[in-house]
């Protein structure tokens, strides 16, 4: 199509299906396809050149910032191989998004079996000092 508003080639079709100047066919018909689709459907895979969206590593970050508060606060060993994963889940989002899904779903899950343990680790120590001043009181 010429830069000053000229009619363009002749057979020329608009691959978005209008061609205003009324010759040839629009988009899924015969003719020529600027996309290398030629007798296809218009529901082909888009222009070349186009990448998938770019992952984030969103999901990981928040993994490594709970394994962290988890480790600091519950006192959780298994914090640390939380930690681990999580880091190497973030390492991996750009190269490898399969290995970093799978260990970012580690990380979680040890996420919620150390803040489990850290849990009940408390609720005993709470109920041990209660129980420590009951039974102190009572001999006095």
């Amino acid at each position: 199509m010429s830069g000053y508003g000229g009619q363009p080639p002749g057979g020329w079709n608009d691959p978005y299906g209008q061609n205003p100047y009324g010759q040839g066919g629009g988009a899924g018909k015969a003719g020529w396809d600027p996309y290398g689709q030629y007798g296809q459907s218009s529901y082909g895979y888009g222009p070349p050149g186009v990448s998938a969206p770019p992952v984030s590593e969103g999901n990981a970050i928040a993994a490594l910032v709970c394994n962290i508060l988890v480790t600091l606060f519950c006192c959780g060993i298994f914090g640390i191989a939380g930690i681990v994963t999580s880091a190497m889940a973030m390492s991996r989002v750009r190269t490898d998004p399969v290995s970093a899904r799978k260990l970012t779903t580690w990380s979680w899950v040890i996420f919620g079996v150390s803040l489990v343990i850290g849990l009940i680790i408390i609720i005993l120590y709470i109920v041990l000092i209660v129980a420590a001043e009951s039974s102190g009181s009572g001999n006095i």
